[in-house]
Order: structure tokens, then sequence, then C-alpha cells
């Protein structure tokens, strides 16, 4: 008997009936048109779906990696700020009480300021939009950049943009400083 593209139930089977027995072995009875739905089992990487108990659903505690320490300090010891407090972030997200990763965040955050604040110079300078308005849709910023550059206007100072950016301090000082770098602002003299 050739193979055929129907199903029992009328419906397109794209496996030719290799996946009929355990599709027909899994739902008894319950008919689908749909051969995506029937032959999922049988495609799945993913353990058939058991429902759970009230106990079973607790989630195991979090485990915290035993090197992360580790690589807060290595990236902190070269010069990696930014990678140092990404990995305190982490750390102190699954142990809030963690004070060796909370003094790495709280100096990694301090000496960021101070590494964009040294590029742009004194927070009170004041810059301007170095970009032709036709053009600053092709230095493809991301929104926050974007809006932080809509506020440079060539009369408030760096420090005024950052108290009504709307941003943390740091994200703010990062975003303008990679402003700065890709030459959109220009400090005025």
């Amino acid at each position: 008997m050739p193979a055929t593209l129907l199903g029992p139930d009328g419906g397109i089977d794209l496996t030719g009936g290799l996946g009929r027995r355990s599709a027909e072995a899994a739902s008894p009875g319950v008919g689908s048109a749909d051969a995506w739905l029937v032959d999922r089992q049988r495609r799945s990487m993913l353990p058939p779906f058991a429902p759970t108990t009230a106990c079973e659903a607790e989630l195991p505690p979090q485990t915290i990696p035993p090197d992360i320490s580790e690589e807060i300090a290595d990236r902190f010891a070269l010069g990696d700020y930014a990678g140092a407090l990404r990995a305190a972030e982490l750390r102190l997200g699954l142990d809030p009480t963690e004070q060796s990763a909370r003094h790495y965040a709280t100096e990694s955050r301090r000496r960021l300021e101070a590494r964009y604040t040294t590029r742009i110079g004194s927070l009170d300078h004041v810059f301007n939009v170095a970009v032709p308005p036709a053009k600053v849709r092709w230095l493809g910023l991301d929104p926050q950049a974007a809006f932080l550059l809509s506020l440079v206007d060539g009369q408030t100072t760096v420090h005024e943009i950052l108290a009504v950016c709307a941003m943390g301090r740091l994200e703010a000082l990062r975003v303008f400083a990679e402003l700065l770098d890709a030459k959109a602002i220009v400090r005025v003299a």
C-alpha cells in the first residue's frame, strides 16, 4: 500500500505515516487535522510534559558558581570595571548580603564614573550636536543615546542634562562619552 499524505482523520500527515503510531498512542481518540501537532511528541527535543505537584513545583535554591568571585576580582584587577560590575551585580542578585561583591560593585561604579567624566571633561561644559539633523539617523543610536542627544542644545551643561535625562547617572555618563567618541557632539568653546 503506497504512503498517503492524508491521515486517518483526513488531515495532512507530513511524516508519511511515521508519526502516526506515536501520535495515536499519545492521544487515543483525539483527532487533529494539524500534522504539526500530531507529530510534536516525535520531533520535540524537550522531555514530554508531565504535570507537577505542588511539592515538585518548588525551585531548588539558587547556586552561585564558585568562580564568580574570582572573576569579579580578576576583571577588577585588569581594569575591566564594566565587566567586574556586571559580575558583581550578578553575584548580588543571587546573594544580596555578599559584602565583597557589594564592595567591588561600588568601587567599579566609582571608577567607571571617573573614567567617563575624564573623557567628557568637566560636567560644567556645554556641548552642541556636531552632526546635521538629516544625518543623525545614520549614527545608529539606540533609544537612550538618541534621547540624550536630543537634550544637547548648546546651552545646557552636562550636569544639567544628567539631572533631567531620567537615566541612571553612570549609564548617562557612558552614553554621553560614547556620543563624544563618535563625534556626534562637540564642546562649545
